[in-house]
């Protein structure tokens, strides 16, 4: 099976992942343990990378919500 090749516009770093959905890191992290928002790998010195369309379903939910 061939690995899956990504367009790093898709990656986003944590802080990008927040600013596009207006919250804190530590709400990330509450997310992430709750399962609210999924992140796509873990990088060196415990950062997180998400994926700009996981993101973007977790703002659409948000928006949703009001």
């Amino acid at each position: 099976m061939k690995p899956q090749m990504i367009d790093p516009k898709e990656i986003l770093t944590t802080p990008q992942a927040c600013q596009l959905l207006n919250v804190t890191r530590q709400t990330i992290y509450n997310w992430m343990q709750r399962g609210r928002v999924k992140p796509w790998m873990r990088i060196g010195g415990g950062s997180w990378l998400f994926l700009r369309g996981d993101v973007a379903k977790v703002k659409d939910m948000k928006h949703q919500r009001g």
